[in-house]
């Protein structure tokens, strides 16, 4: 029922459906291309790489062979406890992104930008929040604190709500979840449900093993808020960002769990990749979910499977997976590198996309 990347791929560049919007792939890049690491340049994606800079300074749309397609300055929000918190989210067409921690700007791949609404915070709140794929709907959860006085200054975590509304104009609104102790927020969209990721109420001391800091993963109705489906529950946690397929879930005895966003596992499918390494070493599953890109120290960046019963070395050198531009192409950080570089699993080409900038996900959003 979830319609993988591989297949968006397709339809981006045959753009053969009726009323298609406006794709990246067809947006003139700009001229500044960043220079191959080894050899030739991977081809150019359908899907364009969302980089952060330092500190959520600022933003931008990257293309697979380095090109900057488009980027904007971002203020810095005033308050921030939970530095994962979803501060950018995809759709089709647009990237949204937070500016100023409540105003709710764009960024198009031809580099217009504008604000289209914004979330009313208080001086000790900080939001977070996913746009629906057809730029109609916006999710968003506000975490609350109270400041303790006293050296250094920190702050209590109060509770969460969780809201739905026209993306435009602020209509229908929902209020479809509020604790006082738990805390979750939206990370996506997958059919017509909303992905929200279980969370801490701050974070984080260390690099945790998916880009939310998630200890599990809901997927609920974004009229109600009830939930239809929970992935990773009782486990170690997801590992590596939310594709099409699902979620790899870390066992601590046992061979990893895949789920599919409806809560079914991938082997009552009769799929799954089957056993990879620990969680921690930058574990990221494929979006149709056949595959796993391993990162890691021991020695170097694998796919699994690989070739029929084995393991394929993408990268010979180790670093970190952090996820998959589209069906063959990863994002990957070599060891003692600041670089996000991206691979080309044909050809083995790859390029820097950010001298030290942030993953954030993809450009048609990955979750339909």
């Amino acid at each position: 029922m979830f319609m993988g990347r591989f297949l968006l791929v397709v339809l981006l560049l045959t753009a053969c459906s009726v009323g298609a919007p406006p794709r990246a792939a067809t947006v003139t890049p700009s001229p500044n291309a960043a220079t191959p690491k080894h050899g030739p340049a991977p081809s150019r994606s359908a899907f364009l790489a969302v980089v952060g800079g330092p500190k959520n300074s600022s933003v931008s749309l990257v293309a697979s062979d380095g090109t900057v397609i488009a980027t904007t300055a971002v203020d810095l929000a005033p308050f921030r406890m939970h530095v994962l918190m979803s501060w950018t989210s995809a759709t089709r067409t647009r990237l949204y992104y937070l500016n100023a921690g409540s105003e709710v700007r764009y960024l198009a791949p031809d580099g217009t930008t504008g604000t289209v609404t914004r979330i009313g915070l208080g001086a000790t709140e900080q939001a977070g929040f996913a746009v629906s794929p057809d730029d109609a709907s916006i999710a968003v959860a506000v975490f609350s604190y109270t400041l303790v006085s006293g050296p250094p200054a920190a702050a209590t975590y109060s509770g969460m709500r969780l809201y739905v509304e026209d993306l435009h104009g602020g209509g229908h609104h929902v209020d479809i979840f509020s604790s006082t102790t738990v805390a979750e927020f939206p990370i996506g969209w997958t059919s017509g449900k909303l992905v929200i990721a279980v969370s801490a109420q701050s974070c984080c001391q260390a690099q945790p093993i998916n880009p939310y800091d998630a200890t599990s993963y809901h997927v609920a109705d974004p009229a109600t808020g009830k939930r239809l489906a929970s992935l990773c529950d009782n486990s170690l946690g997801p590992e590596g960002p939310v594709e099409p397929a699902g979620a790899i879930c870390f066992e601590s005895a046992t061979e990893p769990r895949y789920q599919h966003w409806d809560g079914t596992l991938f082997q009552e499918r009769g799929l799954g990749p089957g056993t990879v390494p620990n969680p921690g070493a930058g574990n990221a599953l494929a979006p149709d979910g056949t595959r796993v890109a391993v990162g890691g120290t021991s020695p170097s960046i694998r796919l699994v499977p690989g070739p029929p019963g084995s393991v394929e070395e993408l990268v010979s050198e180790a670093g970190y997976v952090f996820g998959w531009l589209d069906s063959d192409r990863i994002v990957f950080q070599a060891q003692g590198s600041n670089a996000l570089s991206v691979l080309e699993l044909d050809t083995k080409a790859t390029a820097d996309i950010s001298p030290g900038g942030a993953y954030l996900g993809t450009l048609p959003t990955a979750l339909t």
